[in-house]
């Protein structure tokens, strides 16, 4: 029998570069452009424990996956725009003013993409976030004890109903 260690190897010895990513986010403009970092979220499934004589053996009740969530790092604009775009989206649809949602209310959703670059800074990968929605956002603090300027920037979490993983042509992977 020949040797076959070979077709083990690694096809791609590059690895993920973490700044290779772009941002694009539907109703948040600026947020995307001036974006420092994001996540791919986690995933989890729950798991059940079998009890045994010895010790507890887990399996997979296959109740289904849960999601983190999906949160972004931007710098503010010193306008407020992309500050300001989140947070009147969040005081409309959270009710801020209102007891209870107006009548035939709808939510309000966006969608995202967090496109992933190679080692080359080309497109490689994209994770697609269908119905978005900013459930926090961090407040702005000022401090004038730095001694360099610091850009402010500002946190948001989203929820997300579905994710999916997809090509650089938007072919499922």
């Amino acid at each position: 029998m020949a040797a076959e260690w070979y077709k083990e190897q690694p096809k791609n010895r590059n690895f993920l570069n973490p700044i290779g990513f772009l941002l694009k986010l539907e109703k948040f403009e600026g947020t995307d452009f001036f974006c420092q970092s994001a996540n791919i979220p986690d995933i989890s499934m729950p798991t059940t424990e079998v009890p045994t004589r010895f010790r507890s053996f887990p399996i997979v009740p296959g109740g289904g996956v849960t999601f983190g969530d999906f949160t972004v790092d931007f710098i503010i604009d010193e306008d407020l725009v992309n500050y300001t775009a989140i947070r009147k989206w969040m005081m409309l649809h959270g009710n801020a003013g209102e007891v209870g949602s107006a009548p035939g209310y709808e939510p309000d959703y966006t969608n995202g993409q967090l496109h992933i670059l190679s080692s080359s800074m080309n497109g490689n990968h994209i994770v697609e976030f269908k119905n978005l929605f900013p459930y926090s956002l961090t407040g702005v603090n000022f401090n004038a004890t730095v001694s360099d300027v610091e850009y402010i920037t500002a946190s948001v979490s989203f929820k997300f109903q579905e994710i999916f993983f997809r090509d650089e042509g938007f072919g499922s992977l």
